[in-house]
């Protein structure tokens, strides 16, 4: 009765047979196909948006590099934004994957929206203010407009935060394709920004980035109050309480996870040139899309699981294979152009730098079948196991590269941190998988 009222109707233009034909041709014998469609579905919605952003993204990067500003804007910017990220993992606690897991079965899910909301919009002003601001005073970067760039990047800080907490309520109602709209129109209005921001130096091209995301609050703002019910009849009060165990171990876990994208470029302009960061964070932000594509799927399959309140082993299984079947060969034909991307990325000086993105490309494989078993852990509500997994990869990963960073190794060969970390973290991630408790095929039907 719960799920009917938060799902309702499924409309016509989303009865959509490909993915059933695609899952039909991978295992013939499955017997969940429709319900694995439904969570590919979403996850494709996810993807798209993903796809919408860090599309729209890079065309503002490229544009940022090739024409509109020099290599050094570029980088600095590039450091604020990739802590911006870093300082909005710290601000949600993992509050915002907690929501998805619990927001069905409480009996009033925008109250709790709405505390969870104060709650990561006061630590993302703290937070996003002290990261830029120590990293900017340190480095003795833009020092003239110092408190003009802290001031966007707490900005974007409390939009991305509240953005994830948003696009929670969306995907544990499944609306994910509201994402992509939200992602798409943020990342045309960044595009339109970048051009007044032209001669403005880094201020303007942070300004730039920052300042319309306050159109993916306004969307998701919309969207979210018509999709869930005051009140769920039957379903326990919300309680910060419940949420606390999970919350804690995601938040771990994606601190740690993300540490090496969110916090390296910011970290490298204390060791290299921001011209020579810049070219490093560009392959990594190509990189980065097939990582989308990963997180997707992981995403939906959460989802999924944390409305029927459990996974079961066959759904997994096909969400692995459909993995395989795109991420393989995504990777090995961005490998084959990785100079042709980058040029037309970023130009000739970008491009010589492919090996860099070959090897960030390479690493998208164990870090997406981590995605999967991230998605497991968190439906089994088991927070031990996300923080033993995504530690070992992010702080792996993080110390691979400092490694490298201090002994000077050559820019297009620190990726391979991003391998031997993914590597580590799946091994573990495996490992914890194999102790999870056993849920019942006939278990599919619950509620």
């Amino acid at each position: 009765m719960i799920r009917n009222k938060l799902i309702g109707a499924e409309p016509i233009w989303k009865r959509v047979t490909l993915i059933e034909r695609l899952f039909s041709r991978a295992e013939p014998d499955a017997v969940t196909t429709a319900e694995a469609a439904t969570v590919a579905r979403q996850g494709m919605w996810v993807f798209l948006s993903s796809i919408s952003s860090s599309g729209l993204g890079l065309l503002f990067w490229s544009l940022a590099a090739r024409r509109f500003f020099s290599a050094e804007d570029v980088g600095i910017a590039a450091g604020l934004v990739s802590l911006s990220s870093l300082a909005t993992v710290l601000a949600t606690l993992g509050l915002d994957i907690s929501f998805v897991r619990f927001a069905p079965r409480v009996s009033n899910p925008l109250q709790l929206l709405r505390k969870l909301m104060l709650i990561t919009g006061g630590l993302s002003v703290v937070v996003g203010g002290i990261l830029p601001f120590t990293i900017l005073s340190v480095g003795h970067l833009e020092t003239g407009a110092l408190f003009t760039l802290v001031g966007l990047i707490i900005f974007l800080t409390v939009a991305q935060a509240w953005n994830d907490l948003t696009n929670g309520a969306l995907m544990a109602g499944q609306k994910s394709h509201i994402l992509t709209i939200a992602n798409t129109a943020y990342g045309v209005l960044k595009i339109g920004a970048l051009f007044l921001a032209v001669g403005r130096g880094s201020v303007g091209l942070t300004a730039a980035y920052a300042l319309p995301a306050a159109v993916l609050l306004i969307i998701n703002f919309s969207y979210v109050p018509r999709l869930w019910p005051r009140i769920i009849e039957g379903a326990p009060p919300a309680s910060l309480r419940d949420l606390a165990g999970l919350s804690a171990g995601n938040w771990i876990s994606g601190l740690a996870y993300s540490l090496p994208v969110r916090l390296a470029p910011g970290l490298m302009l204390l060791f290299l040139p921001p011209a020579e960061v810049a070219y490093f964070f560009i392959a990594l932000q190509l990189a980065e899309v097939l990582n989308y594509m990963s997180e997707a799927f992981s995403k939906s399959l959460f989802a999924h699981g944390s409305r029927k309140d459990h996974l079961t082993g066959s759904i997994t299984k096909q969400m692995r294979g459909l993995l395989a079947l795109i991420l393989i060969p995504a990777v090995a034909i961005g490998i084959l152009f990785a100079p042709f991307a980058l040029s037309i990325v970023g130009g000739p000086d970008y491009a010589s730098h492919f090996l860099a993105l070959q090897l960030f490309l390479l690493a998208t494989i164990p870090k997406g079948y981590y995605q999967i078993l991230k998605a497991q852990f968190n439906v089994e509500q088991r927070p031990m196991a996300l923080v033993a997994s995504g530690t070992v990869l992010g702080i792996s990963t993080l110390g691979f590269l400092l490694i490298g960073l201090f002994l000077q190794v050559n820019l297009n060969l620190l990726p391979v941190s991003w391998i031997l970390g993914g590597l580590l973290g799946l091994s573990v991630g495996l490992s914890m998988a194999g102790k999870r408790r056993v849920v019942p095929e006939h278990a599919a039907n619950g509620p």
